[in-house]
């Protein structure tokens, strides 16, 4: 989550062997889940300030429980899908894996990006980051 510019800090409370019910969005890695989802929870520490980029999938009385990023395929879970408490970790764990493994449709990016060179305009690492630099943005230092 840091990585995406948000924080992890202190939980309000702290947790170690705990179930707890969470609700979920029923999408991704979540689909065709129970919902409420019993799982395991082994933590102290608690997301806050998600960044845009992040979807919050899973939440518990506030605290955010799952996060995903659809375009990078990264996820994070702050219980133990891994845990007998969790009831249907197992599933969770195999569709995780298979939307991770997921190919997202690609876009048609070249064709704005060959029109840019085509008018000698400059192409720039925050607009065209997968073609030209082969990644995500980047931050660029001024």
């Amino acid at each position: 989550m840091e990585a995406y510019g948000g924080y992890v800090g202190q939980a309000g409370e702290i947790l170690h062997g705990k179930a707890s019910s969470i609700e979920h969005d029923g999408q991704a890695m979540f689909a065709g889940l129970a919902n409420p989802l019993p799982v395991a929870r082994y933590h102290s520490l608690v997301g806050s300030n998600i960044p845009a980029g992040l979807t919050i999938n899973a939440h518990f009385n506030g605290m955010v429980m799952a996060v995903r990023h659809d375009a990078d395929r990264v996820c994070g879970f702050q219980f133990h899908p891994e845990s007998i408490l969790t009831t249907q970790g197992a599933r969770l764990l195999e569709q995780t894996l298979a939307w991770a493994q997921q190919k997202l449709e690609p876009t048609n990016t070249l064709q704005p990006i060959l029109e840019k060179l085509y008018q000698a305009q400059t192409l720039t690492q925050q607009r065209e980051p997968s073609v030209v630099f082969g990644g995500r943005p980047r931050r660029t230092e001024t």
